[in-house]
């Protein structure tokens, strides 16, 4: 019982919890540093070329579960490790304090006031009823009293009270849905060309989804590098019947029936050329030996003496380069412009479709995300609600009336309106 003991003390100290909440954005920064669930033989590959700090090689990349960081062992035991620290300082700290804060503190006696943050005292006439007044001006300015013969108690903004507690089970509830958003997400990248359409299936509900990209652009600098993509897609869903029309860019998701879509890429897939008279749609892929966003094919030209030539670009807009992979001599055919002939045979680019890159994820725990953030931003903005509170003491011996208060926050503007409400007390 006293190692438990002891155990609660020490994980729900601040200085515990601090170094715990510091050990998971360390740990999420070599999240974001390492690329995450990849295949294990590319950790291995690269990392034992290039250690991380020197020494952590791919081996022990994979040992330390550093290639799956937040869906690992340690990371997540890390996560219920302060969760629990959070619940246990509410226990223990703030649940306590509620309950302390909700109990009325009667002061009967002088001597007590003076350890009070803030203190007046007045002389007054026998006949004056300063008590039942003072009750009725709280009152009406809402303030909560305690009333007895010859002295009381008010206070106002215990709420204020509420909101550590508020903010420890919202962040409880952000770390949970975390966890349980790194199991469950599901995440593809797909490229859809012009008019193409995506069925997506719930299985769980059984539902079905379908995305239809109706239009693509790319917005460039003036130096014609990317500046935006932007997408314009269809969702129509059966059941209930839906249709709705939504444009994605970069940093813009949409969010659709649980469902979050980031515009993340693009390619040139398809390209329509027509040769010799006869109209072709090829298929383009990535090229990355030759560099960055270039997409190309390798085909036969030439009506007799057929040679090969290598087919690439790197736009929406053209040209077309035609590399002669024996010579490397270059042609270029721009779009819908005469006829090129190249090896007697006759090329025109008659379309470039592009295709955009889009990433779409499906997260359960966006839900309880949403509601951690309302809470934490809530219980905040409770927390700065101050919690005042005022003692009112007729010393009949003496004739006295002594005024005390103390806030828990901004104890300066609480002076003031425990001045003038010792102005009005007095003047009854």
């Amino acid at each position: 019982m006293t190692v438990f003991k002891n155990f609660i003390l020490k994980i729900s100290s601040l200085r515990f919890a601090i170094s715990l909440i510091i050990f998971i954005a360390i740990s999420s920064g070599f999240g974001t540093l390492i690329p995450q669930g990849n295949n294990q033989q590319e950790y291995i590959d690269f990392y034992n070329e290039t250690p991380i700090l020197g020494f952590i090689d791919g081996k022990y990349v994979l040992k330390l579960q550093l290639d799956h960081i937040y869906t690992s062992n340690w990371f997540v035991f890390s996560l219920i490790l302060l969760c629990i620290s959070l619940a246990a300082c509410s226990f223990r700290r703030q649940i306590p304090s509620l309950k302390a804060a909700l109990k009325w503190t009667d002061y009967k006696v002088e001597k007590r006031f003076y350890k009070l943050q803030l203190l007046s005292n007045y002389e007054i006439k026998r006949d004056g009823d300063h008590i039942s007044e003072a009750d009725r001006l709280l009152r009406k300015k809402g303030w909560s009293i305690s009333k007895f013969e010859n002295r009381l108690s008010a206070r106002k903004g215990l709420i204020g009270k509420l909101g550590p507690i508020v903010v420890h089970i919202g962040l409880i509830i952000l770390l949970i849905g975390s966890a349980y958003g790194n199991f469950t997400i599901q995440s593809k990248e797909q490229f859809l060309k012009l008019g193409e359409s995506l069925d997506l299936i719930n299985e769980s509900t059984n539902s079905k989804v379908t995305i239809k990209l109706n239009n693509f652009l790319i917005e460039r600098e003036s130096d014609g590098k990317p500046k935006q993509f932007i997408s314009n897609l269809d969702f129509f869903s059966e059941e209930p019947m839906l249709k709705e029309i939504k444009t994605t860019k970069v940093n813009y998701p949409i969010r659709f029936k649980g469902l979050t879509i980031y515009q993340a890429d693009w390619s040139v897939s398809n390209i329509i050329i027509e040769i010799d008279d006869i109209l072709y749609q090829l298929e383009l892929k990535p090229i990355p030996e030759i560099g960055d966003q270039i997409w190309g094919l390798l085909i036969e030209l030439g009506k007799e003496n057929k040679k090969n030539y290598l087919l690439t670009i790197d736009n929406e807009n053209g040209p077309l380069k035609i590399s002669n992979i024996e010579n490397f001599s270059e042609s270029f055919v721009y779009l819908n412009n005469d006829p090129t002939e190249i090896n007697s045979s006759k090329l025109s680019l008659k379309k470039i479709i592009p295709s955009s890159g889009l990433i779409i994820k499906n997260d359960p725990s966006i839900p309880f995300i949403y509601l951690s953030f309302v809470l934490i931003i809530s219980g905040t903005i409770l927390s700065l609600i101050p919690t005042n509170q005022i003692w009112i003491l007729i010393n009949e011996n003496t004739n006295k009336l002594i005024i005390g208060g103390i806030s828990n926050r901004n104890l300066l503007g609480f002076k003031k309106e425990f001045l003038k409400l010792s102005d009005e007390i007095k003047n009854f």
